[in-house]
């Protein structure tokens, strides 16, 4: 029986995804951290969440076996879409945008419907599950973006080619990188590289999104952070060449 509802229940969750992960978050200003905040976040997270990542947070839910790839683990503390340094857990503002705008490309769909003070609930219950709540993580200082430059777009290809992503992402930015078929997580579970001619990106596709990702990385997956590779300038540059790959 419970088979059946997760076969009826999932598809339609991608269907929410398609129609509302495109929309922004609107954090506004962060609550307060109450017992009130935490319950409703949990009840949330009961109701909307447990079906894939378990009432733990292990990413065993009951949806569990039909994902691919599979639920995030929380109690690993480990997210790919944050705005802190390598190596360092997310803000509670970083869940809450992931939990508003869902995960393009993914099973992860939007829940932009909660209201506010649910998502801000979640947020704090996922940092829990990982033991994170004591954490003060800090996001990377993200400089002006400069103006965009047939120079400067031609500097980013170079540095696209002197940091190998085309090794994974490929020469035209397929995702048919030389390496494209041998990529896995830490779990060692088969991944693949972004496509970035769809211009559609897993953490947001502004300018300022695609920054954040290339200096920060994507822990627990083969992209690595390319803030002691790349001076910001030539981020920006990277930056501004890869939306020139959208078709």
């Amino acid at each position: 029986m419970m088979k059946n509802i997760v076969k009826t229940i999932l598809p339609v969750a991608t269907i929410v995804a398609a129609g509302l992960a495109a929309q922004p978050a609107s954090a506004g200003t962060a609550p307060k951290v109450t017992a009130d905040l935490i319950k409703l976040g949990e009840t949330a997270y009961k109701r909307e969440c447990a079906m894939c990542h378990s009432e733990t947070g292990n990413g065993k839910g009951a949806g569990a076996y039909i994902l691919d790839p599979k639920p995030r683990n929380f109690e690993l503390g480990v997210y790919k879409l944050r705005s802190t340094p390598n190596g360092e857990p997310p803000t509670a503002g970083d869940l809450f945008k992931t939990i508003t705008n869902g995960v393009p490309n993914s099973m992860m769909p939007a829940f932009a419907a909660l209201s506010e003070k649910e998502r801000w609930g979640l947020a704090h219950v996922l940092l829990r599950f990982g033991g994170l709540e004591e954490e003060k993580p800090k996001s990377v200082k993200v400089s002006a973006e400069p103006k965009t430059t047939a120079d400067g777009v031609a500097n980013g290809k170079k540095i696209y080619v002197k940091l190998k992503c085309d090794t994974c992402h490929g020469a035209d930015g397929w995702g048919e990188g030389p390496s494209s078929l041998t990529l896995k997580n830490d779990a060692k579970e088969r991944i693949y590289p972004a496509n970035l001619t769809s211009g559609v990106f897993k953490g947001g596709s502004s300018a300022k999104d695609l920054y954040i990702r290339i200096a920060t990385g994507m822990d627990g997956s083969p992209m690595p952070s390319y803030s002691a590779e790349a001076k910001p300038n030539e981020i920006w540059d990277l930056v501004h060449y890869v939306q020139t790959l959208a078709k």
